[in-house]
């Protein structure tokens, strides 16, 4: 099996020819016809870019029919001329990303030389394709407010996205797309990979850019063709603006500080001091020619300072209450390079770089104090080169070579400041809902991606109708170098929140984890490789057939090392049969490309994260480093009793005994491994989804869209953790002692297992208007419901395992990432008799996320877990921030706070000639001044028990944002 990656890399090399499609480009198809409707062959059409000069160029065919793939989107001016007919002329007809434009050309008697000028608008309906989702414009990005300035959350503007901001590092937003889990999309930039194969696309994208240097982005949420593979999710298909034959670019300055921003809810009640806040962003961009018509340049440099608001509110703890800041430092920058070689060739190189150390992290949940802070060093960039080549009138071949790279450490300022050594920090104290005096994490990790990939587009008219062929291959190689001296400080769990007292034996700690006997390095690789046909076959005028399929092929090398399940240590499982097949079908409903119904039917495969599988060579039956735990499988129950604890790790209260832990685990030794053990499972293999949809789309006017799509995607095979050494709890309560049936290991025996499965319905309406008589606006709404036997994020487990019976059956409901609904509503206005008056706003209201009542003070099946939801019916918190639920019953048969926010942007624009234009505006963020909280704590034996104690990642006080950009 050890030969596996050799044969990859040999088919690789064979099938590396024929592939290139609409990952970052575009087409336009049409049919010349004279001023009797009749088909006219020979004709040459030239497509130009207005803005760079750039062109291609055709020839129609024996049925009037032309074809231009693999064009860089942008405004183009269609040309078209035949002797004895007047020459053709169309401008600014907009070719957006991922879209097939249709163009038909009617040409009219008469001399070359004089020319016939036609004005018409860009279709807004692609007839051709099935699948589903959205643009988004460069426009958008400038025009709407934006909390971060993170184009991932324009994401959120589209139907069956839910957006997410996060803390855990600076432009780690991520987007839940048809109830899959963030880790499930796939992000490309410029048509090359920009995703984290380490943790997924849970953090978003893998190197963040700067909105002032994207030009679109395509959205597909469902239904996409077989060119896009390696996600269950979405495909968020970006690129970045290229240079021009003007010098033209933007300036821009945007400012937040503690004088614009309101004391955040907890803040205001606890009545704490509002934190030092800012948030400053500037640079600029420039592009411009090198070769006029020919080669261009672009960049784009980004300074980010931001010091975030953070409020500690630990309600059991008041003393612990605190405001600060997270401080973040950024240097983004891009370079891209564009050169037209002569009228089959063009070639270009862009790179994109970002900087941000982030220092004094406060990471939820659990809620954390100050003292439990972190800091992360974090450097992400990705570079790609791509060579287009015509190969005659019907055919475009495209070559591209990728690579990406993430170098990231995330520690404590103790570990960071004391040469970094994690054993000679503080233990890390686990109260019963907050963490104090030290964060536990001090990690590094080097992730590269190395992607090559070659694309073939052929357009074949005339057999049996017009078929738009595409045929490719990727292959990318992945590999994550890391190190970690997680929890080698030691953590001390409490069953309650007072403080350490060596007088009171209630207040010793009930259980002792640590990490021993070592640091944790491990290197793992990645060899994915992927082939697709693609056939848009136009069957008549107004019927295409969209017929493809997709094969991957994901070879991750383990060693099975003492795992009984494996006759060889070499024959880690390959799944070799994901064939994925890709049909649906459009039908122009009028016949003349204002209206569509839409449907297909697709397989998806998801990739394996690494982070998934990580604990398979991590946590094997022997290590050299591991978490031990004392008492092995459950709580001490001596302090739940008033009494000294029992274990000798505990007697001396919150103090690492490092001499027994060194008699125990003596450094540098590889030993069985007393904490969790990990197994590989020979019959793991790739989750996958089926999707359907069916949907209408309209072009109302000539600026105004309507879309409603129906999308149900079932996830089968789906990932989760079984126990193979399943405990039993020798009476109800939570310090009960527990049993395992194998006494050889001390505690689980965890392998993956494929039995998860989810289930996703949803209706999702668009209405979109473009920019045209001064105001643009779009309207998505999401009527959704996802669950499944599983969670629907990572690799759960099921909590109702009893023996050897995962019960899925009890472990059925919504799964975590459910929300039912789903409103945004934004747009922009340029108020007309004001001179340069300007208003945009972005609304969103999401409803609950679901979670469970259980109380972890019992343990009624005696399974060992503490997770048994408690009886359906009305539940009450208590005092301050109370929350009431009408619990459903079953796992997430609750519902959380539901979410609403209104941002708007008021401004004033001031014209500077033809092509300047000065911005000045002030944003609102939060205008109602919403509290958005965060689901409360569903435990019953909390004390924090369905109270609101924290308000939801990015729930931000109304603040203020004063901005100026310079565009020219």
């Amino acid at each position: 099996m050890n030969v596996r990656p050799i044969l990859v890399l040999v088919a690789a090399c064979a099938f590396a020819a024929p592939t290139a499609a609409q990952q970052g480009s575009t087409e336009i198809r049409g049919q010349v016809v004279d001023e009797q409707g009749a088909v006219l062959p020979g004709v040459s059409v030239t497509v130009r870019n207005q803005e760079t000069g750039m062109f291609r160029e055709t020839v129609s065919n024996t049925e009037g029919t032309y074809f231009i793939s693999g064009v860089t989107p942008g405004q183009y001016e269609i040309t078209a001329q035949l002797e004895g007919f007047k020459r053709y002329q169309r401008r600014d007809v907009s070719l957006a990303i991922g879209r097939t434009s249709t163009v038909d050309i009617r040409l009219e008697v008469g001399a070359l030389e004089d020319a016939i000028t036609v004005t018409a608008e860009t279709p807004l309906v692609d007839v051709t394709s099935k699948e589903v989702g959205g643009n988004i414009t460069s426009r958008e990005l400038v025009a709407l407010p934006s909390i971060n300035r993170n184009y991932i959350g324009f994401i959120g503007l589209l139907p069956g996205v839910i957006p997410n901001i996060s803390t855990e590092s600076f432009g780690s937003d991520s987007i839940n797309v048809n109830g899959q889990d963030a880790r499930n999309n796939n992000y490309m930039l410029d048509g090359a990979n920009n995703n984290d194969d380490v943790i997924g696309q849970r953090a978003g994208t893998q190197a963040r850019t700067p909105l002032e240097a994207i030009q679109e982005f395509q959205v597909l949420t469902s239904q996409f063709d077989a060119e896009f593979g390696r996600t269950t999710g979405a495909i968020v298909n970006a690129i970045t603006k290229q240079g021009t034959n003007a010098f033209r670019g933007s300036l821009f300055e945007y400012f937040q500080d503690a004088r614009l921003t309101e004391r955040d809810y907890f803040a205001s009640k606890e009545g704490l001091p509002k934190p030092d806040t800012q948030h400053q962003q500037f640079g600029g961009t420039l592009g411009g020619p090198i070769i006029r018509d020919k080669a261009h340049f672009f960049t784009s440099i980004e300074r980010v300072l931001v010091d975030e608001g953070i409020t500690v509110n630990i309600p059991a703890r008041p003393e612990l209450n605190a405001t600060t800041t997270e401080a973040t430092r950024v240097w983004n920058t891009l370079l891209r390079f564009d050169h037209q070689l002569n009228a089959n060739t063009t070639w270009g190189v862009r790179w994109l770089r970002e900087a941000s150390p982030q220092f004094n992290q406060i990471i939820t949940p659990p809620l954390v104090t100050l003292a439990a802070s972190r800091e992360e060093d974090d450097v992400d960039q990705t570079v790609v080169g791509t060579l287009s080549t015509v190969l005659g009138n019907a055919s475009v071949n495209t070559f591209r070579l990728a690579w990406t790279q993430e170098d990231v450490a995330f520690a404590n300022p103790c570990f960071n400041g004391n040469g970094q050594r994690q054993d000679l920090c503080d233990p890390t104290l686990a109260f019963q809902t907050f963490d104090d005096q030290q964060s536990d994490v001090a990690q590094a990790r080097v992730n590269d991606a190395v992607q090559i990939e070659d694309t073939l587009s052929w357009f074949v008219p005339g057999w049996h109708g017009d078929h738009d062929i595409k045929v490719g291959m990727q292959y990318q190689y992945s590999s994550n170098d890391f190190v970690s001296q997680d929890n080698f400080n030691g953590t001390f769990t409490f069953g309650g929140n007072d403080a350490f007292d060596a007088a009171n034996p209630a207040s010793y700690p009930e259980r002792f984890s640590i990490r021993v006997p070592g640091p944790l390095t491990y290197f793992m690789k990645a060899h994915h490789f992927g082939a697709f046909v693609q056939d848009k076959w136009k069957v008549s005028d107004r019927l295409t057939l969209s017929v493809g399929a997709r094969y991957d092929l994901e070879v991750i090398p383990l060693r099975e090392e003492a795992n009984p399940a494996f006759t060889d240590v070499d024959d880690y499982p390959v799944d070799t049969n994901n064939l994925a097949p890709r049909v649906g079908l459009t039908y122009d409903l009028s016949g003349d490309g204002r209206s569509v119904v839409r449907g297909g039917y697709g397989l998806f495969y998801d990739k394996t994260h690494f982070e998934l599988i990580t604990a398979l060579i991590a946590s094997g039956v022997f290590s050299n480093s591991f978490v031990a735990q004392f008492p092995a499988n459950q709580a001490d129950p001596g302090p739940a009793a008033g009494e000294l604890p029992t274990d000798a790790f505990l007697r001396q209260g919150p103090v690492v005994d490092r001499d027994r832990l060194q008699a125990l685990f003596p450094p540098g030794s590889r030993l069985q491994n007393a904490g969790n053990v990990f197994l590989d499972n020979p019959d793991r293999h790739i989750p996958f989804t089926h999707q359907l949809s069916a949907g209408y789309e309209r072009q109302l006017w000539s600026s105004v869209s309507l879309s409603l799509d129906y999308v149900h995607a079932f996830g089968r095979a789906q990932f989760m953790t079984q126990d193979l050494n399943p405990p039993e709890r020798l009476g109800e309560g939570r310090t009960d002692p527990v049993v395992r049936p194998n006494p050889e290991f001390r505690q689980a025996v965890f392998t993956r297992i494929n039995a998860g499965e989810t289930d996703y319905d949803a209706l999702q309406l668009q209405l979109e208007k473009r920019f045209a008589q001064s105001f643009s606006s779009r309207v998505a709404y999401t009527l959704a419901y996802s669950r499944g036997n599983t969670s629907g994020v990572g690799i759960p487990t099921s909590s109702f395992q009893l023996a050897d019976d995962l019960r899925l059956d009890r472990n059925t409901g919504p799964t975590d990432i459910d929300r039912r609904h789903n409103f945004v509503w934004s747009g922009d206005v340029f108020v007309p008799r004001t001179g340069g008056l300007t208003f945009s706003w972005v609304a969103r209201a999401l409803s609950g996320l679901p979670f469970t009542i259980i109380d972890t003070d019992v343990d009624p099946d005696r399974n060992g877990i503490l997770f048994d939801p408690l009886a359906a019916g009305a539940y009450s918190g208590e005092g301050e921030d109370a929350f009431d639920v009408e619990f459903d019953g079953g796992r997430n048969g609750a519902r959380g706070p539901g979410f609403f926010q209104l941002d708007v942007r008021w401004g004033y624009k001031f014209r500077v000639g033809d092509s300047r234009a000065l911005d000045l505006f002030v944003d609102v963020f939060n205008l109602t001044n919403r509290s958005n909280f965060d689901n409360p704590d569903g435990d019953r034996r909390s004390v924090d028990f369905l109270r609101l104690t924290e308000l939801r990642q990015g729930g931000v006080p109304r603040t203020l944002q004063l901005g100026a950009r310079l565009q020219f």
